[in-house]
């Protein structure tokens, strides 16, 4: 029953002097605001981000790519072979944790045309393993083939931009002819639909992932490069736990490949995440900082309020211990209407971080984390809870000093208190 009516005391006291109770709680309004709201805005980028990174071919995947030589072997940069077709049979043979291997020859964007329609497309030539490496599937038909690949065919399986847009709308592109650039091709699938953000947006990470055109590596080195130098290599492992492991016996197979020309470079999308993951523990750290700083200023606020109200009401803390009110009494009821101040900020301020978060994402909306839009971030329960409890405890502690204060009045000085 002591806590109840301090309860409802505090409740009155809070309604009787609305204004300085508001301005008492702005600290922890302002503190609770915009630590739920920037750790929401940062959860929002990280869960982008990794689906980024599947969007990529997810952690399992390995790039492997040219890269100029090193300062002491810069003198030999004519003699370096580039990647080429062999890697891709040494690298089969001796790293076995290697479960899918996808060599690719980019060719320049190239017209792609089909009754007098035509579009500009990226043009890959690649293997059956792309699919498996990248994460991709067929929507419709087929991918390019192992006989394909034997037998040099002018296939191809189109990104579903390129069929939108060189096809009428019930069209079925299936066994259809194309002319990519000077060559005709026929179309053997057509691969799923990948959106970023907006899905009527076409530019940017969407055309990129369906605007492309993909055709047997050998039939690409045929018709447009007449050469087995690479342009990327791709690998995929078995699992996230032989990274570690097969990553230095790529290197050294390469190496032994190149003849020591150290021509290459490897890098996983596991690198990528730490590195994010990194910047994403700065983030907190410097946002927690600032929100708990916030937190510590409104706690303050509450305190100088607390006292302040103290002040104006010595004379009924005299009056409650002149009529049998214990000390613990007069303690119970400020710091529970301290932790009702905090209580209710806290709450607010959770009111608050949604139009804040809500704001966000209309600003953000085309803003780009990772290849991903922020639009799509929302507040967790977890981080509302967080928040909560924290400007709870925040009210509480600041309680602390002003209602034992109260407590310890005499109640003959505070009734002769004017």
């Amino acid at each position: 029953m002591n806590f109840y009516g301090a309860f409802i005391n505090g409740l009155r006291e809070i309604l009787a002097h609305k204004m300085r109770s508001l301005l008492s709680m702005s600290g922890i309004i302002l503190g609770v605001a915009a630590l739920v709201a920037m750790v929401s805005v940062v959860q929002g980028m990280v869960g982008q981000f990794k689906n980024f990174i599947e969007m990529q071919g997810g952690i399992e995947k390995i790039t492997i790519s040219t890269e100029s030589l090193p300062k002491e072997q810069e003198h030999l940069q004519d003699s370096a072979p580039g990647l080429r077709m062999v890697d891709v049979e040494a690298i089969r043979k001796l790293v076995p944790a290697v479960s899918h291997i996808s060599p690719e020859i980019s060719i320049a964007w190239t017209h792609i045309s089909h009754n007098g329609k035509d579009f500009n497309a990226r043009i890959t030539g690649t293997t059956s393993d792309w699919l498996v490496v990248n994460k991709r599937y067929v929507q419709k038909g087929r991918f390019v083939s192992d006989a394909d690949e034997v037998s040099r065919a002018k296939v191809c399986v189109l990104g579903s931009f390129v069929v939108d847009e060189i096809f009428e709308p019930n069209e079925d592109p299936i066994g259809k002819a194309v002319k990519v650039g000077g060559e005709w091709f026929t179309v053997v699938g057509v691969l799923n639909t990948y959106t970023v953000g907006n899905r009527n947006d076409r530019r940017g990470p969407n055309r990129w992932m369906n605007g492309g055109c993909y055709i047997p590596i050998h039939t690409a080195m045929t018709n447009y490069t007449s050469t087995d130098t690479l342009s990327e290599l791709y690998a995929r492992v078995g699992s996230v736990e032989d990274l570690d492991d097969t990553v230095p016996q790529l290197e050294r197979v390469l190496l032994q490949s190149h003849n020591g020309f150290q021509d290459f470079s490897i890098s996983t999308n596991e690198e990528m995440l730490d590195e994010f993951k990194q910047t994403e523990n700065s983030f907190m750290i410097s946002l927690g900082g600032v929100a708990f700083i916030s937190l510590f200023i409104g706690g303050i606020g509450i305190m100088n309020v607390m006292l302040a109200a103290i002040n104006e009401r010595i004379r009924e803390i005299g009056v409650r211990k002149a009529v049998g009110a214990r000390a613990s009494d007069i303690f119970l009821q400020f710091l529970v209407e301290t932790a009702l101040i905090s209580s209710l900020g806290g709450l607010l301020g959770l009111v608050l971080s949604f139009a804040i978060v809500a704001g966000i994402r209309v600003a953000m909306a085309g803003v780009r984390v990772g290849g991903g839009g922020l639009s799509s971030m929302s507040i967790s329960p977890s981080v509302m809870l967080a928040g909560f409890v924290f400007s709870v405890g925040i009210g509480v502690i600041s309680g602390i000093f002003p209602a034992l204060r109260a407590s310890r009045l005499d109640p003959i000085e505070a009734l002769r208190y004017e």
